[in-house]
């Protein structure tokens, strides 16, 4: 990288959401940050770091993955989405003017990205929801109030912003009214690893990853899967991610029952980069069922092995998945749509492999990590060169 900073070295601070354990991703954010830091440290002349902040964490912590420099920041625990998780946005700033970036790369449209704005460096956005859209499912009153703070902030960091990364054409689309901001495309980067997993299509497991929350359409898998099961017995459906939603995870339960698909249906929870992985490669389909999306990383994932995809025909998802050609779209709670998309796929073993040769070709073309870091690195680059930046 060309050098801008002083030692002959430009210094990216990359601010987001970043566990503890960087063997348990939670998150599609997550996923993107992890599979970015290998080849960007990588990178002659680039001294890269990551800001993050931890609930639960009661000091500062700092460490090493990957050739990027960890920091570790609490995270607010008390009327965060009342005050913007000023108290985060604060801390984040802080700890970017203790390390003094040439340039920020924040991560969404919340918190990572107001305390960026905070510290007064160059900034760079990586948008990979639109809020807007995502939060008109949160119920209550609690609800009413994270939808009313979650849309002002996003907005007025969107009309703050002057350079932003976009993941899927649909995003570009939906914040181009709210923001003046310069938008360069990119996809998002799958882990390197999945393009050399071995993998097998045999079984009639349908693979789910997904946070277990109504925004995700879990409970219409469900139903399509008994639909499913009425002509070809064996299917059975995985589904792993947290559960952010109790009330919902125990609706999907109590349907499993009344459809009498237990041992049919696998809820696995969170679980480690390595069992995640093993579920990919032994699945023979993959669906997300969603309201809303803009580019999921789960998506890519499954299309680099080869898994031909059924979802919904929502946000960025007609981005990534070709209908009739790497799988199915189907609308938004279609049961029966789902339930002939995934039987199409599991009757046809030639229709299979026609779709997994399409969506291995298309994550080959798109989605390998060096090739994201050279394309994030360009911008950097000319970003810097331009002298322009502030937010």
């Amino acid at each position: 990288m060309r050098t801008q900073g002083s030692g002959g070295t430009v210094r990216i601070a990359m601010v987001g959401s970043f566990p503890l354990d960087p063997a348990r991703i939670p998150g599609g954010v997550e996923a993107v940050i992890k599979n970015l830091l290998a080849p960007l440290a990588a990178t002659p002349g680039l001294d890269l770091h990551l800001v993050t902040c931890v609930q639960g964490l009661d000091r500062p912590r700092s460490g090493e993955f990957r050739g990027a420099r960890i920091h570790y920041l609490p995270g607010q625990t008390r009327l965060g989405h009342l005050t913007d998780h000023i108290l985060e946005q604060r801390r984040i700033a802080a700890k970017l003017k203790e390390i003094g970036p040439d340039l920020v790369h924040a991560h969404g449209t919340g918190r990572y990205v107001a305390g960026s704005h905070r510290s007064g460096y160059p900034v760079v956005t990586t948008v990979h929801g639109i809020r807007y859209k995502e939060v008109v499912l949160f119920g209550g009153l609690k609800g009413k109030v994270r939808r009313v703070t979650t849309i002002r902030l996003e907005r007025r960091l969107l009309a703050e912003s002057r350079h932003i990364f976009v993941i899927a054409d649909y995003v570009a689309r939906a914040i181009a009214p709210l923001t003046r901001a310069r938008l360069y495309p990119i996809a998002n980067p799958v882990a390197p690893e999945f393009f050399a997993l071995p993998t097998s299509d045999e079984s009639d497991t349908i693979l789910s990853v997904a946070a277990v929350q109504p925004r995700k359409g879990l409970l219409h898998l469900v139903e399509a899967l008994a639909l499913v099961r009425k002509q070809r017995p064996t299917a059975r459906v995985k589904i792993i991610g947290k559960v952010l939603d109790r009330e919902y995870a125990d609706r999907i339960g109590r349907r499993i029952r009344e459809l009498g698909l237990q041992g049919a249906v696998e809820m696995l929870g969170f679980v480690s980069d390595e069992e995640l992985q093993a579920a990919f490669t032994g699945c023979a389909v993959f669906a997300l069922c969603s309201v809303e999306e803009s580019s999921p990383v789960s998506i890519a994932e499954a299309m680099t092995l080869g898994k031909p995809v059924v979802a919904t025909a929502v946000g960025g998802v007609p981005d990534l998945v070709a209908d009739g050609k790497s799988g199915y779209l189907v609308p938004f709670g279609d049961v029966e749509g789902i339930a002939s998309a995934l039987l199409r796929i599991l009757d046809d073993p030639q229709r299979r492999l026609s779709f997994s040769r399409a969506a291995r070709s298309r994550a080959e073309a798109d989605f390998h990590p060096d090739a994201i870091a050279a394309r994030t690195v360009a911008v950097y680059e000319e970003i810097l060169a331009a002298g322009k930046g502030h937010a």
